[in-house]
């Protein structure tokens, strides 16, 4: 009786949100309900229910018409398909067979090279693995067309440092997971290692051990939904068991190692087992962060570099000169992060710079309200226009305790103001460090200021009761607390406190200079805030 209320499905819906509807054709649920087949040994009770969603995403979504037919979503669940038919064969009927095939020629016919991208990079790393499923010159072709451009892609995609250009973690991690995918497939099926394939999945995983911090996450810096990608540790053993040639865990990715993999050993061994400890001062220049990393479990991520490429603007923030602290896998400050897509008032604050540990200036209108100039200009889901551009960077190791990071950048030029930051930890242990922030500003008018410090969920307001700020040519200072939210991903948000220092800044010389001294959890951390899951 419930299945009679929901069936057929409504693959295509106005009234549901776009993201949710794009989910739905992705078919990544039917991945999920795979894996924990191939882990546990048992399909989930929902499974039951396959095969008719198979036929029934056929024959609800005729070819090119509704969201189905998007080649992002293409992409995504014609590589499902794929794992679905090679992993249980009885799936694979003629006409679930000529349907992959159809979808596989539009989404040829129709990619989005135009945006650039992760996208182009989905669709390029689809056909090339769609191409290998069949038979016939016509699926060689797209195979070997999506191999060369997927090769020149990777040249221009990739920066010098290992990074993804978008600058995001977690579409970094995504398109890491897709090339490993495709590469145990050309291993298994042609037996295939191509060097330019091979030297990207060794940068981009060398990046992503770079970044890593000790709870397995990475910096929150522009789009960052936990959810958008594979866990990064999960990323980084399919790479290596790749790389290595060496099995991995189970599931999915321990089939396509294991075909991939010419001496297979027992087991992987820890992800720790040969990882040197890392560096106190990582810099990553073409990316634009650097993690600062003194000892006794503390990590700070700093950001000032190029914020996205020109022409590809859908994932960036404004989030020049941001910090993230954490201990020991522990956020203590950090970003909202990003728990929503698309158009409206969440996403606008998510991508503006008061979500984000920042120094904000603003000029005063006549109104009596302040216009806050964002470094980055932000503007609908998935735009921007004018982008801050890198003027200084520099790190490094001051003494045997002190370490720094600093950068300014032009994102206040056209208001007659320069800004740099610089970010230092020193007298690190294991009960507490001391975080020092220098904010020099020059300008040639009168401006507002505001200074934000977002505490992760559960941290005491305690722990920043009593900084030292020293701003002594700075007027009408005031310190307040805002409830603000942490995004654990798409459609969570949890409450936590953020500090905000603003106050008025004459023209001149400036320079707003705080200082945290702080202790390590459970030492700081509050009970929680009432109602603290939104969603």
């Amino acid at each position: 009786l419930e299945q009679e209320r929901f069936w057929p499905i409504r693959w295509n819906d106005a009234s549901w949100p776009r993201l949710w509807q794009f989910h739905l054709h992705y078919f990544d649920w039917a991945r999920e309900w795979l894996e924990l087949a191939l882990t546990g040994g048992q399909w989930p009770e929902q499974a039951e229910q396959l095969e008719p969603l198979l036929d029934d995403w056929i024959l609800g979504n005729p070819p090119g018409r509704g969201d189905g037919w998007h080649s992002y979503t293409l992409s995504l669940r014609t590589r499902n398909w794929i794992w679905l038919f090679r992993c249980c064969p009885q799936l694979a009927t003629p006409q679930r067979l000529d349907s992959l095939w159809q979808q596989l020629r539009w989404l040829q016919a129709h990619p989005e090279h135009c945006h650039g991208g992760n996208h182009w990079l989905e669709n390029l790393t689809a056909l090339a693995l769609g191409g290998l499923q069949f038979a016939g010159p016509q699926a060689q072709v797209m195979h070997q067309r999506a191999m060369r451009l997927l090769q020149q892609e990777l040249c221009s995609q990739v920066l010098a440092d290992g990074g993804h250009e978008e600058r995001s973690a977690s579409y970094h991690l995504l398109m890491l997971d897709r090339l490993v995918e495709l590469a145990c497939c050309l291993a298994v099926i042609s037996g295939e290692r191509p060097f330019w394939l091979v030297s990207s999945i060794e940068a981009m995983v060398t990046w992503t051990k770079a970044v890593r911090f000790e709870s397995g996450t990475a910096p929150r810096f522009n789009d960052s939904a936990v959810d958008a990608a594979p866990p990064l540790d999960s990323v980084i053993t399919f790479a290596d068991g790749y790389l290595q040639q060496r099995l991995g865990s189970a599931g999915l990715r321990s089939r396509l190692l294991q075909g991939a993999t010419t001496e297979p050993s027992p087991s992987a061994p820890g992800l720790n087992a040969s990882v040197s400890p890392p560096a106190v001062v990582t810099h990553l220049p073409a990316t634009g962060w650097t993690i600062l990393r003194p000892g006794h479990g503390w990590e700070l991520a700093f950001k000032c570099g190029v914020p996205c490429p020109p022409h590809l603007p859908p994932h960036v923030h404004s989030d020049q000169l941001s910090v993230e602290l954490s201990y020991r896998g522990q956020w203590l400050l950090s970003d909202a992060g990003t728990s929503i897509y698309g158009d409206g008032p969440e996403r606008d604050f998510e991508r503006s710079g008061a979500a984000h540990n920042v120094l904000q200036l603003g000029l005063a209108l006549h109104s009596g309200e302040i216009q806050w100039i964002e470094p980055v200009e932000v503007w609908g889901g998935f735009r921007a226009a004018r982008k801050a551009q890198p003027l200084d960077r520099q790190s490094g190791e001051l003494s045997e305790d002190s370490s720094f990071a600093a950068g300014s950048h032009d994102g206040f030029d056209r208001i007659g103001a320069r800004h740099k930051r610089c970010v230092y930890l020193s007298n690190a242990n294991r009960n507490q460090i001391t975080l020092t922030v220098e904010d020099e500003v020059s300008t040639h008018r009168p401006l507002h200021f505001r200074k934000w410090w977002h505490l992760a969920p559960g941290i005491s307001k305690k722990w920043v009761d009593t900084p030292a700020f020293e701003a002594p040519t700075a007027e009408a200072i005031h310190t307040g607390w805002h409830t603000t939210w942490f995004a654990e991903g798409f459609g969570l948000r949890t409450q936590r406190h953020s500090l905000c220092i603003s106050g008025r800044l004459p023209h001149g010389e400036h320079q707003l200079r705080i200082v945290f001294l702080v202790p390590c959890p459970p030492f700081m951390y509050a009970p929680p805030l009432a109602d603290q899951s939104v969603r």
